[in-house]
């Protein structure tokens, strides 16, 4: 009786541990991670064909080699460990309905169907954990955009550095 209780002990703690790993290391579109060091950032992103560019402060700017659905993508870094907070995905204006349509469909296989449509700020919201949300929403200029978000390192997002994302800073 003694073996049954310690083997539903071992198999409650496997269950939380892998629960807690699932939020620790969240996945998105570009298989970037929360809590992912920008070395990790870094490579999985010059291995999808994207290079750096224009940093910032506490942000690191790709553009595509040859993608041309994607116009950039920023990456926000807490600035002690360098681990990924959150990352900004813009995508060409001229891509497709379809296209984008895709592009939400990934994002919900990835983080579920559930969402919340904002009708003030006409953006799709997926809540991910107390703090950590997925925005997706039109530009100005008619782009899809895609901003992972952790309110707990809100200071840290500049947002207005991702409305000056340059054609022109492309290869």
């Amino acid at each position: 009786m003694q073996s049954g209780y310690y083997m539903k002990k071992i198999i409650l703690l496997f269950v939380l541990i892998t629960c807690a790993w699932g939020l620790f290391a969240q996945s998105g579109l570009f298989n970037l991670s929360y809590a992912m060091t920008f070395a990790e950032a870094d490579s999985v992103l010059n291995a999808q064909g994207f290079f750096a560019k224009d940093s910032g402060k506490d942000l690191v700017r790709y553009y595509p080699k040859d993608n041309k659905l994607t116009s950039a993508i920023i990456t926000f870094l807490e600035p002690k460990s360098q681990r990924i907070i959150g990352w900004f995905i813009k995508f060409e204006p001229s891509n497709s309905e379809d296209y984008d349509k895709i592009v939400i469909k990934t994002i919900s296989d990835m983080h579920g169907e559930k969402n919340h449509f904002d009708e003030d700020t006409e953006q799709l919201i997926w809540f991910l954990s107390t703090t950590r949300t997925v925005h997706v929403m039109y530009a100005d200029d008619g782009g899809l955009t895609v901003l992972y978000f952790d309110s707990f390192f809100q200071d840290l997002f500049d947002l207005k550095q991702t409305e000056t994302l340059a054609p022109e800073a492309k290869e």
